[in-house]
């Protein structure tokens, strides 16, 4: 198995872990571990930590800037309602100097409006074919917290960390304490997205 779109590899969490074995049967389960423990940060923090290329629609907004629904990196096409492409001297990425970007902004300089399309509907006329995500590449906090999270679900799979009272469901599911450490809620709290 490989990692897709794990926010740490294999040879950086047994690094960090401490782990030498070169079991082939473990380290699948550790991709899985670093895997799971990166969709759960997605889920978590409403955003990824990796690029997407996406085709995203949106409403013609009020005003000279339209607010995207998710953290944009870069865009590949901008077109407008009415089919016109905008290129990037028709528009910035908002905000300036920080990352995620959110918002496209037509410059004062643009002779373009944002438009509707030719039957005059305003709503998912406008789409940008970009990359989106956080950034193209993870933050190291980010990182940090994907390692703190695999390393308690691999020790509590060895029978470490499960301190606590682990209870058992009338359906026989088994409740442990959870896999996320203080280091790691901490990083992900900070990087959740306000909606």
């Amino acid at each position: 198995m490989a990692i897709t779109n794990g926010y740490a590899t294999l040879a950086e969490f047994k690094s960090y872990a401490k782990i030498s074995s070169t079991d082939a049967d473990d380290d699948t389960v550790l991709e899985d571990l670093i895997e799971t423990a990166s969709r759960f940060i997605d889920r978590k923090t409403i955003r990824t930590f990796y690029a997407r290329t996406e085709t995203r629609s949106f409403n013609v907004p009020r005003g000279r800037t339209l607010k995207t629904d998710d953290d944009l990196i870069s865009i590949t096409t901008l077109t407008n309602g009415d089919a016109t492409v905008l290129t990037t001297s028709d528009y910035i990425l908002e905000p300036a100097n920080e990352t995620p970007k959110y918002a496209i902004t037509l410059k004062q300089s643009s002779t373009n409006i944002w438009e509707h399309d030719s039957d005059g509907n305003t709503e998912h006329v406008i789409t940008v074919l970009g990359s989106w995500g956080w950034d193209s590449s993870v933050p190291d906090d980010i990182k940090t917290a994907c390692l703190e999270i695999a390393k308690s679900s691999n020790g509590r799979r060895k029978g470490k960390n499960v301190g606590g009272v682990a209870r058992v469901t009338a359906m026989g599911v088994v409740i442990t304490p959870q896999d996320i450490t203080g280091v790691a809620k901490g990083i992900i709290n900070s990087f959740r997205k306000r909606l």
